[in-house]
């Protein structure tokens, strides 16, 4: 991953202070990284709010002026905020119906190295709709998306990234590639240790071993996944004693594992894919991105 030299920061102005702002400024001070705040909210004060009897045209109008310039407000404010603190800022403000290609539109314009967005927990319900902003920008913005958890870095945190080297897809290897690149500029940027992550048998099972899995067997295949992912890491310089192997289930692992190291940070890739091959890595993706306790980078090959 290149310098991070401009950053699109996408403000919620649903809540009253949005914590994508604070990391925001831990990305600019630990980059020197010029801000373009953006907000998108829906004016739904349109052309059909004149057909309402007895209400002047001249009312709905005011009130459109107000709407934007209170989100311009709030836009101003962050700037001066920003601005104290030796931060580099400007703004946009839209009102369009779509958020997720709002979002993507303003990064288009500017062509970010970044884009910054806050990332909220969601009920069961809203879990399951595959549409939903974050998961639609996963899949379609063409810029690296950080999407920030509601809490502070931890000091002695760390960056970590999980990768598969043992696929067969061209595509996915050269995506593991851009993962350790990624992870390993993100810990020299922060000054944080980089960590590696790879399930090496996701399929094992304690409870319903296959046949062929005896302890030489299950060796075997540890010792052939650590190395094609120690010569992986070697071409970006990463130290052998940042690798964590894991025999289980994938998420649960990684999981325990971005607990256990602190993890400020866990750079993911995002392909493209068929329909099928879509809904199936997009489970677990939402999955992760609900649960995982830290940031989120996501990358394309």
């Amino acid at each position: 991953m290149d310098q991070i030299n401009k950053a699109l920061v996408v403000i919620d102005p649903t809540v009253d202070r949005d914590f994508v702002v604070d990391r925001a400024k831990t990305v600019a001070k630990a980059t020197g990284a010029e801000l373009h705040l953006f907000i998108n909210n829906e004016n739904t004060l349109g052309e059909h709010s004149y057909i309402y009897e007895g209400i002047d045209g001249d009312f709905f109008e005011k009130q459109r002026k107000l709407f934007t310039e209170h989100f311009e407000k709030i836009l101003h404010n962050l700037i001066e905020e920003f601005t104290a603190e030796g931060i580099s800022a400007s703004s946009t403000f839209t009102e369009n119906h779509h958020l997720a290609e709002s979002i993507i539109d303003a990064a288009k314009k500017i062509s970010p190295d970044l884009v910054i967005k806050s990332t909220h927990h969601h009920s069961a319900l809203e879990r399951s709709i595959i549409s939903n902003t974050d998961w639609r920008l996963i899949r379609k913005c063409p810029y690296p998306l950080m999407l920030v958890k509601p809490q502070p870095w931890k000091e002695d945190g760390s960056i970590a990234t999980a990768v598969d080297p043992m696929h067969v897809k061209a595509e996915q290897s050269k995506l593991d590639h851009v993962l350790l690149d990624g992870a390993a500029s993100m810990s020299e940027t922060f000054g944080q240790p980089v960590r590696v992550f790879h399930s090496y048998y996701p399929f094992v099972s304690a409870l319903f071993p296959l046949g062929g899995e005896t302890d030489e067997h299950l060796q075997r295949i540890e010792e052939q996944h650590r190395g094609k992912v120690l010569a992986a890491m070697k071409e970006h310089d990463i130290p052998e004693a940042a690798l964590e192997l894991s025999r289980g289930e994938l998420n649960s692992s990684l999981l325990a594992f971005l607990n256990r190291t602190q993890a400020n940070l866990l750079v993911l890739g995002a392909l493209s894919r068929n329909f099928l091959e879509r809904a199936i890595v997009g489970n677990t993706a939402e999955k992760i991105l609900e649960d995982c306790p830290c940031d989120i980078l996501v990358l394309k090959s």
